[in-house]
């Protein structure tokens, strides 16, 4: 308990970017490396419990605006299409998220479910929090039997790696990087959007040359630098001996690719802006990598039309270059808190209302994220709205290049230190074999010491 607390405290601390991450595979799921905890788990029998009013659930969420709406929205109908369950929702406050959750849940006053991150998750499985819902999910009267077929390989594989395909984390949506380029500047120096990272870093040379400005900067270097190791063919964690797998070659050729661009110019590090959506607006950098789901702030942050300084914006898949296709993996799964049956099963009643095909693209569209099931990504309703998203129609362009990394406890340790890895060496305060070692080091301690 005392090691859940310290990693929540740490992530707070940290205000980390972006979160979760994900490693190529066939689609196999692994089966070892379960954790040993207590968690309740349905009946083998699945007889469903009888009740004689409505079992309130509860789910906590930090949406706001236009996302609340929705979501109450689609509450509201569940609720109404049935008389078993009464799904509550209660909005928490960001800022106060983790800590409030971990207290609540300890506490057992926690909610019945609410959304949460593989990384997040293995803390709470390892304490028993997590309803093992396999039982459930696999139930073919109530269930969501398809659940494998309906869902990419490296998300199924993500949502399932603790072992015998057992399910703790229900998908609803999808979302990773895109690529964002300013399509007037590619235009003129008459270069097309890049598909691997070798046209990436051309183009962001003639970006440099022509316009005197970085070409290329990335809003979460962790999550970049993940994805170049894994693209190039790297492990990343070996989670049986709980230590760092990533190719020392591969990592420090990448570290000096990175720290080259940023020396010359035609690379940046995102500093104090946090994220490269005003910087792109302003035109201090050509392209970037960042958040499908920030498609809003870019345009926000472009001039109008007919104002000086408006630019044509353009949204690509992330460039894959290497053996492996990957890109990372924040999808927006949910989990069940709950410590007994008829509220782990009011849990399943709402998701699977949640994930039928048309009221998924509804969800989808109003969050303008892609859905996690492919019979709703291939609904014309949801094509014909990703034809007028830029990124959704990106970020469905790289469906099949979902991966996921290990997730194990102290592996946001792990993410901490790329971080730190990359950018002393982006800014030359140490050389890559050195940052290397220094976080192996660093990141083997954490991972041994859970």
């Amino acid at each position: 308990m005392k090691k859940l607390i310290s990693v929540v405290l740490s992530v707070l601390l940290l205000a980390a970017c972006f979160t979760a991450c994900a490693k190529p595979n066939s689609g196999d799921t692994a089966t070892t490396n379960k954790p040993e905890t207590q968690q309740t788990a349905a009946p083998a029998d699945n007889q469903k419990p009888e009740a004689t009013e409505p079992v309130e659930v509860v789910l906590w969420h930090t949406l706001t605006d236009h996302h609340q709406a929705a979501l109450d929205g689609i509450i509201a109908d569940f609720n109404a299409s049935q008389d078993q369950y009464t799904v509550v929702a209660e909005q928490q406050p960001y800022s106060e998220w983790d800590a409030k959750l971990l207290q609540s849940v300890s506490n057992g006053i926690g909610p019945d479910f609410c959304t949460m991150f593989p990384s997040d998750a293995i803390n709470y499985m390892s304490e028993g929090y997590l309803y093992d819902m396999t039982d459930l999910v696999n139930d073919p009267e109530t269930g969501i039997p398809d659940l494998k077929e309906q869902t990419a390989a490296g998300l199924y594989a993500e949502i399932t790696q603790w072992g015998n395909e057992s399910v703790y984390l229900i998908p609803v949506l999808y979302g990773s990087e895109v690529l964002y380029y300013n399509k007037t500047m590619l235009d003129e120096l008459g270069l097309a959007a890049p598909t691997t990272w070798t046209e990436l870093e051309n183009c962001a040379k003639a970006i440099y040359e022509k316009y005197g400005v970085a070409g290329f900067g990335t809003d979460s270097i962790t999550d970049t630098f993940q994805g170049w190791v894994m693209q190039a063919g790297s492990q990343y964690i070996d989670v049986d001996a709980k230590s760092v797998a990533i190719d020392r070659d591969i990592a420090i050729e990448k570290l000096n690719w990175f720290a080259n661009g940023i020396k010359e110019g035609y690379f940046r590090l995102v500093g104090e802006d946090y994220y490269f959506s005003n910087p792109f607006g302003s035109q201090a950098v050509g392209m970037y990598v960042g958040s499908a789901a920030g498609v809003d702030y870019v345009y926000a942050a472009i001039p109008a039309e007919g104002e000086t300084g408006h630019f044509e914006v353009g949204c690509a898949p992330i460039p894959q270059e290497g053996p492996n296709k990957y890109i990372s993996s924040w999808g927006t799964t949910y989990v069940c808190l709950s410590k007994d049956e008829a509220h782990a099963r009011g849990v399943l009643a709402f998701l699977k209302f949640m994930t039928e095909k048309d009221t998924l693209v509804k969800w989808a569209t109003a969050f303008g994220s892609a859905p996690a099931r492919k019979e709703a990504i291939e609904d014309p309703a949801y094509a014909e709205y990703a034809e007028t998203n830029i990124a959704a129609k990106a970020l469905i362009a790289e469906y099949d290049c979902i991966g996921y990394l290990p997730s194990i406890p102290g592996a946001a340790t792990v993410r901490t230190e790329i971080d730190k890895m990359v950018q002393s060496v982006a800014l030359g305060t140490a050389d890559a074999e050195t940052a290397f070692d220094n976080f192996v080091a660093a990141s083997n301690a954490a991972l041994n010491d859970n």
